[in-house]
């Protein structure tokens, strides 16, 4: 929940001095990628092993002792990625749980070890110089692809700096013995940077690089610390021990602020801290505007953790449950008991209350352990969500009849991700309807269509004939309609979700949507500067990451319907 008068700006320009001394009370403009307010003392992190490591030549009868040094180094890592997995998926997140996943397909990779073996090779060289040049060599081909791989630069980054730490025999970082309540300020922040960080001792970050789709912007909103990212020279800007004051939500870093800005500050929090405590205290409350109109909030799940946290903050239902968690970690696809098994305990704290699940929504961009998918150059423009389980419809219906089975005790609705084409989903309905036959239910879950592609918006009376709700992923849709990667920093300035491209698409869906039921379940959905204009559009259904819950029901019971939003382009 945040003031009235809060809003987030969509171009910070940066405002740094050129010299590297900055005084007292400095506001440094960055760009703001997880809400909130933080203010503690600077730890600032220089990544470990930045420097190359020992290079030396070898002889050729010490190629195979060398390879095996490399190999016992890997397996040891891919163990500590196994761990590093579980113990994300149980404390945060699956998504961010399932960085660790690929990262440990990726070290599984034969053509990357082959790769690491034919360098010591011809080159003859010690396993550590090897290791380097190799995924010096991985992270600027992806670096040099387009931009949507850029962030499998930074995994390749990772996984050699872990590799090289363990050959070195080096079990700890700097961040695991960070003192409490710091500002973490650091240059980037890789996968394994986010595993060592205690989140006691994290109040704010504060990175160079790295966009809102980065993993310490994604782990960052998981834990729900306020971050800024896109800060120009902060480790060197910023010493150790400095008071660091940050705001998530308009992007300022202030850096050594003096008594009379502090004191502002401890105003906004307290008033920030009242608004937090009334908005969670009516949580459970129906969500009605100031002219009756009611409003469904509803929570983004991916695990059990997720489905406490949403009933805890009143939320009216699951309007996104996400299923790729049970198939990134796995080598063989889930069975129909097992994600039958699963789909109780997700459900079990929202007994109850309508759970809308989406099929398994995975690609070339987030490739399947157990699927030989072909290297796509631009994935997200390739075999994404409904496209992939058309391709592939036994692990389409594994998870049908799963959910139908599920809709016995809970009230269940099907989403179906990506959709382009009437005609997919068509093929849908069918296998649905001829699995529920099989299977004797009667009551059928209602089928819905998941809005990200401008051509589906473009098509909703084709599409009506064959679905029963709509839910708009808005991430998705800005990212087709702008031409703009959400990951990418460099084109960030056209990531515009609420660009009048885009709101003219959510409008069009309404419009011609015959009434069916509406959900906006992307990043859009959460922010409380637009929550009039989508209900004014007509969207009487939100869903959103369950703390965020109270505070977008507070924003609801503030708006009045009326004058009707026009939409200009």
């Amino acid at each position: 929940m945040v003031p009235d008068n809060f809003s987030t700006p969509k171009n910070p320009q940066t405002m740094v001095p050129d010299n590297f001394f900055i005084p007292n009370n400095v506001k440094l403009k960055g760009r703001p990628m997880s809400p909130g307010l933080a203010s503690g003392n600077a730890f600032v992190y220089r990544e470990a092993m930045a420097a190359a490591p020992e290079a030396y030549d070898i002889e050729r009868h010490q190629v195979e002792a060398e390879f095996l040094r490399i190999n016992r180094a890997a397996d040891k890592v891919i163990e500590d990625l196994k761990v590093s997995a579980s113990r994300i998926e149980e404390r945060l997140d699956a998504k961010v749980a399932a960085i660790f996943q690929a990262h440990e397909a990726m070290l599984q990779d034969p053509s990357l070890r082959r790769e690491i073996r034919k360098e010591i090779e011809t080159e003859l060289v010690n396993a550590e110089d090897a290791l380097a040049r190799v995924f010096r060599r991985w992270e600027r081909r992806f670096r040099e692809m387009t931009e949507t791989h850029h962030h499998l630069a930074d995994d390749m980054a990772d996984l050699g700096r872990r590799l090289l730490l363990e050959m070195a025999g080096v079990k700890t970082t700097a961040l695991e013995m960070m003192p409490e309540g710091r500002v973490l300020v650091a240059r980037r922040l890789l996968p394994s940077d986010t595993v060592a960080m205690p989140r006691r001792s994290v109040v704010g970050i504060v990175v160079e690089n790295g966009g809102p789709g980065s993993h310490a912007a994604l782990l960052a909103r998981a834990m729900g610390i306020p971050i800024v990212g896109e800060v120009p020279k902060a480790t060197e800007l910023i010493a150790d021990d400095d008071v660091v004051m940050i705001d998530g939500f308009f992007g300022d870093v202030i850096v050594r602020p003096d008594e009379a800005t502090q004191a502002e500050y401890r105003t906004k929090v307290s008033g920030l801290q009242a608004t937090m405590s009334e908005a969670k205290r009516l949580c459970r409350e129906p969500a009605r505007t100031r002219d009756g109109a009611s409003v469904d909030v509803m929570a983004n799940v991916g695990c059990v953790e997720d489905s406490v946290s949403a009933a805890e903050n009143g939320a009216d239902g699951v309007g996104l449950y996400r299923m790729e968690q049970y198939y990134l970690s796995r080598k063989t696809p889930p069975t129909e008991e097992e994600l039958v098994a699963t789909l109780h305990k997700v459900g079990g704290p929202m007994k109850g209350k309508p759970i809308t699940a989406r099929l398994l929504d995975l690609g070339g961009d987030k490739p399947l352990p157990f699927l030989k998918l072909p290297a796509e150059d631009n994935p997200f423009l390739g075999r994404r969500g409904l496209r992939l389980l058309l391709r592939y419809p036994d692990l389409m219906t594994t998870q049908l009849r799963a959910l139908l089975t599920f809709s016995n005790e809970h009230d269940v609705r099907i989403l179906v991700p990506m959709v382009t084409l009437a005609d997919e989903m068509a093929q849908v309905r069918r296998c649905l309807e001829e699995l529920a036959r099989e299977m004797g239910v009667k009551n059928i879950p209602p089928l819905g269509a998941m809005i990200e592609v401008p051509a589906a918006a473009l098509t909703i009376p084709d599409i009506l004939k064959h679905t029963d709700f709509f839910g708009i992923g808005t991430n998705d849709l800005t990212q087709y309609t702008m031409a703009a990667g959400r990951e990418n920093p460099l084109v960030s300035d056209y990531f515009t979700d609420d660009h009048p491209a885009v709101l003219r698409l959510i409008q069009l869906v309404v419009e011609e949507g015959g009434g069916v039921p509406i959900e906006v379940c992307g990043e859009l959905a959460s922010r409380i500067d637009i929550v009039p204009t989508l209900l004014r559009l007509g969207i009487r259904a939100l869903s959103v990451a369950s703390p965020l819950i109270p505070g977008i029901k507070e924003a609801v019971r503030r708006v009045e319907l009326l004058p009707p939003v026009e939409i200009t382009c």
